[in-house]
């Protein structure tokens, strides 16, 4: 068994009662990096050189922001923002150019042109770049990993696999992206086999959740049992697309 660090989290995702026990692994990853990134990342100069470069995408900023930590947030924020306006400034002298510049030939690109590009595909990488976000990406990899290796190796697991209540969609498509690379020929068609029957049953069960909240909103169902489907549209949004935050 590889990394057995990650097998514990596993095997308690999957004795919690939920819709996605990958996406709750996620969310305590997210929140464990958020945490981390306030406290005692701080005196970490690795981490705070890579969070420098990085910086954070605008979902995990807002994670940050929303935690009561302003001081550290603003000492994250400022030596960040630093390295960020460093980048900015590299383009300095050739904007300034620009001023008294010639457009080009018919078939070349202008100056102006090319400083479009380049400028707008630096931003557009610090859009991109963050490091809570490598954080997860590395840490959920792992778990796929392990969990195919123990569903391939352990039977316990395998039972809890099998009783589960599935996984979410994207997290349905990790394992399936990773599982060819994981296991066996003959492994892997039993697992696409018996991945692909546990979602077709989750998946219809949300399908009646969410169908029969719908029906209770007709005056002539008024009488009708709520039954499973009062909270239906979060379970069917999260099946849908993995967790998402939200004031319950």
């Amino acid at each position: 068994m590889r990394e057995q660090i990650y097998t514990i989290p596993i095997s308690e995702a999957y004795d919690a009662d939920c819709e996605c026990p990958l996406c709750l692994l996620q969310k305590r990853t997210e929140e464990e990096a958020i945490e981390y990134a306030l406290g005692a990342a701080m005196m970490e100069p690795d981490y705070r050189t890579e969070s420098n470069e990085k910086g954070y995408c605008r979902r995990h900023f807002e994670e940050l922001f929303a935690k009561p930590n302003k001081l550290s947030l603003a000492l994250v924020l400022d030596t960040h923002f630093e390295e960020t306006r460093k980048s900015i400034e590299q383009f300095k002298k050739r904007a300034e150019g620009l001023k008294n510049s010639t457009s080009g030939g018919l078939f070349k690109k202008s100056g102006a042109q090319e400083l479009c590009e380049e400028l707008s595909g630096m931003i557009a990488g610090l859009e991109k770049s963050c490091i809570v976000c490598d954080k997860l990406s590395y840490t959920m990899g792992r778990y796929y990993d392990v969990l195919l290796d123990m569903w391939a190796e352990e039977p316990e697991f395998r039972k809890k696999f099998s009783m589960s209540k599935g996984v979410c969609l994207p997290h349905m498509r990790e394992l399936l992206e990773r599982a060819p690379k994981n296991l066996s020929k003959k492994k892997l068609a039993e697992f696409v086999s018996e991945l692909f029957e546990r979602q077709s049953v989750e998946l219809a069960r949300i399908q009646e959740d969410i169908h029969r909240f719908t029906l209770k909103f007709d005056y002539r169902n008024k009488d009708m049992e709520w039954g499973t489907a009062k909270d239906a549209p979060i379970r069917t949004i999260e099946k849908t697309v993995g967790y998402i935050r939200y004031d319950e």
